[in-house]
């Protein structure tokens, strides 16, 4: 008896299990997951070229700019949404940036966001 109650408990467990995985399987390839291939910042031109590639299986909408500088960080909306296809990269400009960056980070879909990268410094 307490065999058969040990397998039955095995066995809906392994179901439960199952369907939690498959269904967080599903609801992340079908959405879009964006990362930052490159950030650079050229001094001359004081501008900061940001390149993020999305690698889910649906669009996404970027729709603003989070730069680490050493003191503090600075949120900066962009003027329009970028729509990014899955599968595709995209560089974002942002112009008129006075201090070096240490890093950013590409916020997209309103409230989902890139890793923190490092912002590469060109003279």
């Amino acid at each position: 008896m307490a065999t058969a109650i040990l397998l039955a408990l095995t066995i809906a467990g392994g179901l439960l299990l199952y369907t939690y995985v498959s269904r967080y399987l599903v609801a992340s390839t079908q959405s879009g997951e964006l990362v930052v291939e490159s950030a650079y910042y050229l001094t001359t031109l004081k501008r900061l070229e940001v390149t993020v590639r999305n690698i889910g299986m649906s669009s996404v909408n970027v729709t603003e700019v989070e730069i680490i500088y050493k003191n503090s960080p600075q949120n900066i909306s962009l003027n329009s949404t970028i729509i990014i296809p899955p599968g595709k990269a995209q560089s974002i400009l942002i112009e008129n940036i006075t201090a070096e960056p240490l890093y950013v980070i590409v916020k997209f879909d309103y409230g989902r966001r890139t890793e923190p990268a490092m912002v590469k410094i060109l003279g």
